[in-house]
């Protein structure tokens, strides 16, 4: 258990094929955020950035406060709300974190464009939970795991506070995973 966060943890999760971050509090991941978007970039790896919790608008900022440039946000949240996005090489929107079949076809696309060269964060699988039944978390989770390590590119998947995800649930994912990664 990693109570503090340090840089060699960051290389750590970092440097594994597929993790999963479980997270108390989404401030804890917000401090997180700037050390990991500046290893990825001294990495020379492409960030994606897939959020079900936070719109675009907000980790644009984040991302550019890292001097990061080489990054893609699928954002499912920001066009539920409003009609005025447009897709452009930065940003990714998707309609609903209902939509785990359009996350997955712009997951596959970019895995394949970019192998061994992408580090992707899917923020969070707590967030989908709400939006999505547990077979079909499941199956994403299988799918989008399984095809990174084809394409030999880094996934992490962050669980915010899991209380409302069941024991049983989270064995089954842990059978997709290489590493487990926990931050007080």
């Amino acid at each position: 258990m990693d109570k503090s966060i340090n840089s060699d943890f960051i290389e750590k999760l970092t440097n594994d094929g597929v993790g999963m971050l479980f997270v108390k509090e989404r401030e804890k991941l917000d401090k997180l955020s700037p050390q990991l978007f500046s290893v990825i970039k001294n990495n020379g790896l492409k960030l994606i950035y897939v959020t079900a919790s936070l719109p675009a608008k907000v980790l644009i900022e984040r991302v550019e406060d890292a001097e990061l440039e080489d990054y893609l946000i699928i954002d499912t949240v920001t066009a539920s709300i409003t009609d005025s996005v447009q897709n452009n090489d930065k940003n990714i929107f998707i309609r609903s974190p209902g939509n785990l079949t359009e996350i997955s076809i712009n997951l596959e696309d970019l895995f394949r464009k970019h192998k061994n060269t992408v580090f992707v964060v899917i923020d969070s699988i707590t967030s989908l939970m709400i939006y999505n039944s547990e077979n079909e978390i499941l199956r994403f989770i299988h799918f989008t795991s399984s095809i990174a390590r084809e394409k030999k590119n880094k996934l992490v998947m962050v669980v915010l506070d899991n209380k409302g995800l069941s024991e049983s649930f989270l064995d089954k994912v842990r059978s997709f995973i290489d590493k487990e990664y926990i931050i007080e």
